[in-house]
């Protein structure tokens, strides 16, 4: 099978790097029109922390347009991880015009492989990472005790004293408010409940129920872990996208040795490398704090080993055939 020239690699890789454009602009389009429900989904792991943790759960928009551009992000970086399969696909093949046919024939039966990697990330930030980080964070926040709001004596003597606060008796035939997981389907007007699902405290009234949502107590902690919807987003897609490309670590160690560039063997006697170069991956595709980097390195470096092992049973098929 004849070489492909210098001029025929480039045409195929403009070729490839449209297929891939416009792969990533439909998923894109898709992404907005589903954009509500990928937000609800995204919410999913936080407000499930926040639940956990004794707060509302909600998300703050700091600018009249934060919610609009949290829905473009949300369209363009959902497009480009949902397409992102597609995308490997496209550099995949135009990595296999390189090679010799039994080299693209190595190449298409990886592409799977590669594909269902990226998914597995995804699914391993999404259904483990995340509600671990947000927890520790959420609770790292509420382990901030607040000083003395009234100060030192020396701005009590500056500051005008604060009014008295009075003493609000409720009358006893109020009683307590009943906890419940979810909402009762006929509740009495002038009932009322706390929704333990949703943290909020709901009353029915003759036009329907209202509620308010249950703050948590400032008086233990001076940070309260309400997020920004912009921040949040970009911190959880990102995180999506990394830990996508991360674990396609395997592959790419089953070439290198496959391929003969790097033996199995060699990248055996470097592991000290690898794992210092696996720290420095993880620590560029994850915000900078020490949890996200450790949750991405530890499976990074277990898929190395995975990816070495599968490498060696090959070299090894490969002798004996031999």
């Amino acid at each position: 099978m004849p070489r492909m020239s210098f001029g025929d690699h480039l045409e195929e890789l403009r070729t490839c790097l449209m297929r891939a454009f416009l792969g990533v602009g439909a998923g894109t389009i898709l992404a907005l029109v589903f954009g509500r429900e990928i937000l609800n989904i995204i919410f999913q792991p936080l407000f499930a922390a926040q639940v956990a943790n004794g707060l509302p759960p909600s998300l703050q928009a700091l600018a009249p347009t934060a919610g609009f551009i949290a829905y473009l992000k949300i369209g363009f970086l959902s497009g480009l991880i949902l397409t992102m399969p597609w995308v490997l696909y496209q550099i995949w093949k135009f990595v296999a015009t390189g090679l010799y046919k039994h080299e693209q024939r190595f190449i298409r039966r990886m592409i799977p492989g590669s594909l269902g990697l990226f998914v597995l990330g995804v699914l391993f930030l999404y259904l483990i990472v995340l509600p671990i980080v947000l927890n520790f964070f959420i609770r790292f926040n509420h382990s901030f005790s607040p000083p003395d709001p009234r100060g030192p004596s020396l701005f009590r003597f500056l500051l005008p004293a604060p009014e008295e606060e009075k003493e609000v008796k409720l009358p006893p035939e109020l009683g307590s408010a009943p906890l419940l997981e979810k909402d009762p389907e006929s509740p009495e007007t002038g009932a009322f409940w706390i929704n333990t699902s949703d943290n909020r405290l709901k009353v029915n009234t003759p036009t329907g129920i209202q509620s308010v949502a249950l703050q948590q107590d400032t008086s233990t902690s001076s940070l309260s872990s309400q997020f920004a919807i912009d921040f949040y987003i970009s911190f959880v897609l990102m995180l999506a996208l990394a830990f996508g490309i991360a674990f396609q670590l395997p592959i790419v160690v089953f070439f290198l040795a496959w391929s003969r560039i790097v033996p199995a063997s060699a990248m055996a006697r470097a592991r000290r490398y690898v794992l210092f170069g696996i720290v420095i991956a993880a620590a560029m595709l994850t915000p900078p704090d020490v949890v996200s980097q450790l949750l991405l390195a530890v499976p990074m470096y277990g898929l190395f080993e995975l990816g070495l092992l599968v490498a060696r049973i090959t070299e090894r098929r490969a002798r004996a055939a031999t």
